[in-house]
């Protein structure tokens, strides 16, 4: 195993993290997980009339953990919840602005912008932030597109094109590391969002499909909890931010 540069502060102690290796094995697992999970999440019901006591709620996919992925880790979370009052075009206000992400989706996402626009399609630029042991700061990109198959109905769907680990935080958040010599800790995030407009407000589902590395031998104790919490915490503050920022323009 070969160890990356990426030192981590502990009390008394330094701890070297191995970099990890995207393997094609690992890339074509994801591929038809999602493949799978997109068909099943276009036939999935949205609304929930539980949601209606404002709750939001959020769950863990099992079926991520069933599949083999050589080196690496899928996770699949989905969020639910109810916006009273909300309209779609409210809701479209907010996912549109790029620019803004960063201060709807704080601390997780502290910088953001539109690349490329045309029509329902856009290319995005996200800087991601996630700290507990660790600091990783992430510079990725994303194609988005949009679809609105009835009135009351809209459908986003996000892909990773590119995901890039800043090399050291505190300095720079331009250089990165070399491809293949990165921490592995998010390799492809694909988001996908659906909305109906029903009972006097919109009901909103999304689910996050991650690509990860998995847990290197002797530093679980550090490392699976950073990895396993970073998509669950990431859709508390996904919702929270979406239900806040669409809030704001009633």
């Amino acid at each position: 195993m070969v160890w990356a540069r990426l030192l981590v502060p502990l009390p008394l102690l330094l701890v070297t993290v191995p970099f990890a290796r995207l393997t094609p094995e690992a890339t074509s697992a994801f591929d038809r997980y999602v493949e799978q999970a997109e068909a099943r999440i276009s036939s999935e019901p949205i609304r929930d009339s539980k949601l209606r006591g404002g709750e939001a709620h959020i769950e863990a996919v099992s079926a991520a953990h069933d599949v083999n992925t050589p080196g690496a880790m899928i996770q699949d979370w989905a969020g639910s919840m109810f916006m009273p009052g909300a309209t779609l075009a409210q809701v479209q206000s907010v996912l549109r602005d790029y620019a803004n992400y960063k201060n709807y989706f704080r601390p997780k996402v502290i910088e953001s912008r539109e690349l490329t626009h045309s029509g329902d399609e856009y290319d995005v630029l996200l800087r991601l932030y996630e700290k507990h042991l660790l600091t990783i700061v992430l510079n990725s990109t994303y194609h988005i597109r949009y679809e609105m198959p009835d009135p009351l109905h809209l459908v986003v769907t996000s892909r990773s094109a590119r995901i890039g680990e800043v090399k050291d935080p505190g300095k720079s958040y331009v250089e990165e590391v070399p491809q293949g010599e990165d921490s592995g800790f998010l390799w492809r995030l694909n988001s996908y969002w659906r909305f109906e407009a029903a009972d006097g407000g919109v009901y909103a589902r999304c689910e996050a499909i991650s690509l990860s590395r998995d847990v290197p031998a002797g530093l679980g104790w550090m490392l699976k909890g950073f990895l396993e919490s970073f998509p669950k915490e990431s859709m508390v503050n996904t919702l929270r931010g979406m239900r806040e920022a669409v809030a704001g323009l009633q």
